[in-house]
């Protein structure tokens, strides 16, 4: 009995003896989010009081817009692409935050909340959508060639084998500068008081002074409003 009681109260110890000696916080985070693109972000911290840490953040995610449907090539062995679509959108935020503890985790593998929440500015980078497009000679043969998608020359769909070359098209990156604002719940978890994880979830807003030209024939899109969930690790010093 004697043993039990000391197992036990071993694995409840208090971590928070020590916990304001920890002055710098690290984290990266995966994510996912509404607009059915998902990125990943890495968030630095240090303590302001002992219970509301300060952070930037940086941030790359993947952006798709709500009318972009997968579509097969016509051809044999084709692969997918989304036909009309005109630029592959990601959003860079650079942001600066904070973190408000609102329950305390006290003890090894106990939960901890957290309100989080973050402004900065979110840069677009519109990557021109690059196509494998079969050409017709004029011996009357075929020949494949990747080409930037061009409504106008390539309107014909039977002729569309599929997306060209991922790298294709990162020289000729349009950027466009707007506002970004994140706001959610972190549930922290994790044994040590040095070493954590957490599952993250709440909503995003970017802004642009302009529509983004993204699918072709569609509604372009200028604010975008989204929720998102990630999970995240991350250790302090």
């Amino acid at each position: 009995m004697l043993f039990f009681i000391n197992f036990n109260s071993a694995q409840n110890a208090p971590i928070t003896d020590g916990e304001l000696l920890y002055y710098k916080d690290f984290n990266i985070g995966f994510s996912l989010n509404t607009y059915g693109g998902g990125g990943m972000y890495y968030r630095h911290g240090w303590h302001k009081i002992g219970s509301i840490k300060n952070y930037i953040e940086s941030d790359v995610s993947y952006i798709r817009h709500p009318k972009e449907v997968w579509r097969y090539g016509y051809q044999e062995n084709p692969s997918t692409y989304t036909f009309g679509r005109l630029n592959y959108t990601y959003f860079w935020r650079n942001s600066f935050g904070q973190k408000i503890e609102l329950t305390e985790r006290s003890y090894k593998n106990a939960l901890g909340l957290n309100f989080i929440y973050n402004v900065g500015i979110s840069l677009a980078l519109l990557k021109p959508a690059y196509i494998d497009y079969f050409i017709l000679n004029a011996d009357g043969t075929n020949s494949l060639v990747t080409e930037k998608y061009n409504p106008e020359k390539h309107s014909i769909e039977y002729r569309i084998y599929g997306n060209g070359p991922f790298l294709s098209g990162f020289n000729e990156l349009d950027v466009k500068v707007g506002l970004f604002g994140r706001a959610g719940l972190n549930i922290e978890y994790g044994q040590y008081p040095d070493e954590y994880k957490s599952l993250e979830a709440g909503i995003t807003f970017d802004a642009f002074n302009e529509k983004l030209p993204m699918v072709n024939k569609a509604e372009q899109i200028q604010f975008f409003p989204a929720m998102y969930i990630a999970f995240n690790f991350g250790w302090k010093k």
